[in-house]
């Protein structure tokens, strides 16, 4: 994971949440973001789709669940 794609990511993970960069770091996650439930996930996934020019298939999106499994699924 390159920090530039983590902060990327980041970035947009609190911009979805309407939260500062500040409160979404490389380790934020559903678990720790009370605001990050499923229904931000789908958001944040389109999101990331759109941004990132990523295709997730549902399995992905699932699976998707932090800021470090997103940065994943970017191409190398």
């Amino acid at each position: 994971m390159t920090a530039n794609n983590a902060a990327l990511v980041s970035a947009l993970v609190a911009s979805v949440l309407h939260l500062p960069e500040s409160a979404v770091g490389v380790d934020a996650s559903m678990e720790n973001l009370a605001k990050w439930d499923s229904l931000e996930q789908l958001n944040i996934c389109l999101a990331f789709q759109e941004r990132f020019g990523v295709d997730m298939d549902m399995e992905s999106i699932a699976s998707s669940t932090s800021v470090a499994k997103l940065v994943a699924q970017l191409p190398s």
